[in-house]
């Protein structure tokens, strides 16, 4: 009992949580944008249950079991002195399952090393308060009514947002053709391509998805190829051609595949929930930060593929293979990251970093994370590696690189504000 108690009590169960969805991603082998959708979606959840659970906790002002009967110690340690009606770890719990459950239906999870499903965690988190000695019955209960009435909120939200339309692969409306663009790309050759349509998504604090729209390619500078586009295109292929035992490292530390990782957002969402932890930030703080991250991913995907499907640029595998008489010319030319199948400007890696990084400097100004080779180093440097990445991969140009990390921190501008104006300092 002891045990079930601790596995959930800091900060609300929330970082439980955050890696319960976390490894539902990975284990589902969820792509990068409906990644960035579930964070954004069931993060701002939590961060609402959150707020409601603590209003409701000042306003009914209710008295700890444990000062109406001296006998009784709390098992618990964090938020003791709180007022326990409502319970946060139930308005957290019924929030976050009602959002797992909605995005990964008939999904389970790992528990003490047993699987269980969603609601049977959410039960376990909920009822450990009442071991604890920290939370009467009717304060879960009415933490649970919290969290089902914001996780119904968050799941409608989800059923509107236009991530559900689908491009006609028979019509391909507004695909161009021509040597300048994207076409399927091996080995897979995998069509359609992934999502056409995401840059339409409602978006989270931008006004539409191309709201930070990323200047002309240089695929499209002029006539095709551009002088630009064929140095970057070179640049790739020297890169491939010649790439150090370190760059490989940091191309398949930042690779982040679907299956094999959280993905690319799903690795700054871990390290700003490593972030929450280590900080030890109060329950609702710790909502926040991760709300704030998780709204930021979400329209980071929908900025960055809102720019590939404007554009439509061809991948670099596709120009090496194919632009004869170029002196990278190699029909044979494979890359040591597969590509994945969509456009290449923007990189998605580059504009997730963007964002998260510059969030998170703006959170913990002092924090660190790991970078390919284990080293602690500021939040940009890491974006800048994982942007970097994608050249040594051989799969984005470097200006899907660098305009990814520009619009990624123009989205952290308007998380930043968002922040500031939420009445919470810093």
């Amino acid at each position: 009992m002891r045990i079930v108690v601790g596995f959930w009590e800091p900060q609300g169960g929330i970082p439980r949580w955050s890696q319960i969805l976390l490894d539902t991603i990975r284990t589902t082998r969820t792509d990068p944008v409906r990644a960035s959708r579930a964070l954004a979606l069931f993060y701002t959840a939590v961060a609402d249950a959150t707020i409601c659970a603590w209003d409701a906790k000042f306003a009914h002002n209710r008295p700890q079991p444990s000062t109406l009967d001296p006998r009784l110690t709390p098992l618990a340690k964090s938020d003791y002195e709180l007022p326990p009606y409502p319970s946060e770890h139930s308005a957290i719990a019924g929030a976050a399952t009602m959002v797992l459950n909605e995005l990964f239906p008939g999904e389970t999870t790992l528990v003490h090393e047993r699987r269980v499903s969603f609601d049977e965690a959410s039960s376990e988190a909920a009822v450990s308060r009442l071991w604890a000695g920290a939370n009467y019955r009717s304060d879960i209960e009415a933490g649970f009514a919290i969290g089902g009435a914001v996780g119904r909120l968050a799941v409608a939200r989800s059923r509107s947002d236009g991530s559900f339309a689908v491009w006609d692969a028979a019509a391909q409306p507004g695909r161009p053709v021509g040597p300048q663009y994207w076409v399927p790309t091996p080995p897979a050759k995998i069509f359609p391509p992934l999502y056409p349509l995401a840059g339409t998504w409602k978006p989270w604090l931008m006004k539409f998805g191309g709201e930070f729209q990323s200047p002309i390619a240089p695929a499209h500078h002029g006539v095709f190829p551009s002088v630009q586009f064929l140095v970057e295109t070179r640049e790739v292929k020297q890169t491939v051609d010649n790439l150090s035992p370190e760059q490989l490292a940091i191309a398949r530390f930042w690779a982040d595949d679907p299956g094999a990782s959280y993905t690319p957002p799903g690795h700054w969402a871990k390290i700003a929930t490593d972030q929450v932890v280590a900080a030890q930030l109060s329950t609702p703080r710790a909502a926040r930060a991760l709300a704030l991250i998780g709204a930021g991913l979400a329209d980071s995907a929908i900025a960055c593929w809102y720019d590939k499907y404007a554009y439509w640029v061809l991948r670099p595998i596709t120009a090496i293979q194919t632009l004869v008489g170029q002196p990278f010319y190699d029909p044979n030319f494979v890359t040591p990251v597969v590509t994945p199948p969509f456009p290449a400007y923007t990189s998605g890696h580059s504009t997730f970093s963007g964002c998260s990084a510059a969030v998170l400097e703006h959170l913990f100004p002092e924090g660190r994370t790991a970078d390919a080779f284990d080293r602690r180093v500021p939040f940009r440097e890491a974006a800048e590696q994982a942007a970097i990445s994608r050249l040594y991969g051989g799969i984005h140009y470097r200006s899907d690189n660098e305009h990814g990390l520009r619009c990624g921190r123009s989205i952290a501008d308007l998380v930043i504000q968002r922040a500031r104006s939420d009445g919470v300092p810093n």
